[in-house]
């Protein structure tokens, strides 16, 4: 049976999962019983986009108002330094920090990735991070959808190779990755 995570819980934990899989419900559950919780939503507003306006209402309207909640910060690594060590933090998703940087070339989203990944595993914080399984899909036709699918695909396996947790959601259903699973040498 899953259980939220303990209080004094410092380390990065993180989610991966298909579209619609439980992803963000999973993690919301997992952090619920810490004190204090930031919430960072990386995606921009889509504002000619109605249900991706709706995904993002359902998304509120779950969260407790406790909370603090930071939206698509310009730079997440700055973002999370201002966090202190009571707090815990939820990171959704690892999709729109790689939207954000699409527009870079290979060697500033090579930093950005290296200062992530840093910053993600000082172990002086509770972090919860949902991250998309986009290589499971469709192959992307674009120059840019292919860009997207390779930057997000090799930053969430460096994230969760560096997690000392990781789960995946399925169908609603989560699985204990630590549990049936071994890294990949």
């Amino acid at each position: 049976m899953i259980k939220p995570i303990a209080k004094n819980y410092k380390g990065l934990i993180s989610i991966t999962g298909p579209t619609r899989s439980g992803k963000s419900k999973l993690a919301e559950f997992l952090i619920k019983e810490q004190d204090l919780v930031t919430y960072i939503a990386t995606s921009k507003p889509r504002p000619n986009d109605p249900d991706w306006q709706k995904r993002i209402d359902i998304h509120r309207r779950r969260r407790p108002d406790s909370w603090t909640l930071i939206e698509h910060p310009t730079d997440i690594c700055k973002a999370i330094e201002t966090i202190r060590g009571n707090q815990s933090i939820l990171i959704d998703s690892l999709a729109g920090l790689v939207e954000h940087y699409l527009i870079e070339d290979n060697d500033q989203w090579n930093k950005f990735q290296n200062k992530l990944l840093n910053c993600l595993t000082e172990d002086n914080l509770c972090i919860v991070l949902v991250s998309e399984e986009v290589g499971w899909g469709i192959v992307p036709a674009t120059p840019i959808g292919h860009l997207f699918r390779e930057r997000h695909s090799t930053l969430s396996s460096l994230i969760c190779s560096k997690s000392k947790k990781r789960w995946l959601a399925v169908n609603g259903t989560a699985i204990d990755l630590d549990k049936i699973g071994e890294l990949i040498p």
